[in-house]
């Protein structure tokens, strides 16, 4: 079977800094990412499935007019295939929502994937990178970042984390290199965008 990743950096130095030279060879032209983060060893797929609460995330603009509420479900077909519905409220209470799918890179670990949620011709295109950095041994949290770690989110199950806990989760972030301080906080109150969207249609 062919390697889709070739793993350049010793494993001594990876323990190290917590970083690993990596070669894509899934596109083309392979991006090389001297400095990427360490992901976790294993991600058990169906147990990350479900729904998860974005508490925390680096300001992007795909996401700059969620406000509040902001959300992931997470969903596998039967043919593997993981279905991803995003939600978020806007300052003016509309709700957004997005719909992708999501691919494993590295099958066995299940700790690198890959993201869409635009359609072309009926094709996903334009794959964002969507590594899992930290994950609770009982699923209760998960760190997500990118290789260049300019995009990274704080998810957890519960909604009302305390702040505690979640300086706790963008402390471990730190400790992988990302900017814990350019963090956004992520208001999670008691009207989930579902509700939302259900009185608006009454």
């Amino acid at each position: 079977m062919q390697e889709r990743d070739i793993f350049a950096a010793p494993k001594r130095q990876r323990e190290a800094d917590g970083a690993e030279v990596i070669v894509s060879a899934e596109l083309r032209k392979p991006k090389v990412y001297l400095t990427a983060p360490a992901t976790v060893e294993h991600v058990d797929l169906r147990s990350f499935m479900g729904r998860w609460y974005e508490m925390a995330r680096l300001p992007y603009f795909t996401e700059r007019r969620c406000t509040a509420n902001v959300m992931a479900d997470y969903r596998m077909s039967e043919d593997g295939v993981i279905h991803v519905d995003n939600r978020c409220r806007y300052k003016d209470g509309r709700i957004g929502q997005a719909n992708g799918v999501a691919r494993v890179l590295d099958a066995g670990r299940n700790a690198r994937l890959q993201i869409s949620f635009r359609m072309l011709y009926g094709v996903y295109v334009f794959w964002d990178d969507y590594w899992v950095i930290g994950l609770g041994a009982n699923y209760d949290y998960a760190l997500i970042g990118q290789p260049t770690k300019t995009r990274a989110w704080v998810l957890a199950r519960d909604p009302h984390a305390s702040d505690a806990q979640v300086d706790a989760w963008l402390k471990e972030f730190a400790d992988k290199g990302f900017p814990a301080g350019n963090f956004l906080r992520t208001r999670q109150d008691d009207s989930q965008p579902e509700e939302i969207a259900q009185r608006l249609a009454n």
